[in-house]
């Protein structure tokens, strides 16, 4: 099996960037900046984009800023905290996966993809808790059970393959 991200089997999933939640998240500037890049790199590859709202009733949408580039990709309701039973049974192999909160959602959204079969990309720098131990264990603890763990970045350059041509050149915009 080979260990680079193949753009025809992979999706973005963002889990809760809700703003009631992200107004006390450890670093929001940054999980909510690095998701608008996510999502950027998710239209220029043309991958699949899922975004869950817990109980959006309670806790409202997606932040201003996520929504302002998704557009009108539908959001997932949830009121579970793990988001793999709202999700399509057909996702494509392999997950990039941001949101809130490492611990809760993310974790168990990961756990249970996992028995799906998924290769998940856990994207340290658009995962976030409200405090800063509660994010540090759920990234700990992922990593030592085999789930891969990188950053908007380090993703974005495995998919773009080489440097040339207009692809480059867009690709290039949105990492600035």
């Amino acid at each position: 099996m080979s260990w680079r991200i193949d753009t025809q089997k992979t999706a973005v999933l963002l889990i809760d960037l809700q703003e009631k939640l992200l107004s006390v998240i450890e670093d929001r500037d940054r999980v909510v900046h690095k998701a608008v890049q996510l999502v950027k790199l998710a239209k220029l590859f043309s991958l699949p984009l899922y975004i869950t709202e817990q109980v959006p009733e309670k806790l409202g949408l997606t932040c201003k800023e996520v929504l302002e580039e998704v557009g009108d990709t539908p959001r997932i309701w949830k009121n579970t905290f793990s988001a793999a039973s709202v999700l399509p049974s057909d996702l494509p192999k392999t997950i990039l996966i941001g949101g809130i909160e490492t611990h809760v959602c993310v974790r168990q959204t990961v756990y249970d993809l996992r028995m799906r079969e998924k290769v998940l990309y856990v994207l340290g720098d658009v995962v976030s808790s409200r405090n800063r131990l509660d994010h540090q264990l759920g990234i700990e603890e992922m990593r030592q059970d085999g789930v891969l763990i990188s950053s908007v970045e380090a993703v974005g350059w495995e998919m773009i393959v080489k440097a040339e041509g207009e692809i480059f050149k867009k690709f290039l915009s949105i990492l600035k």
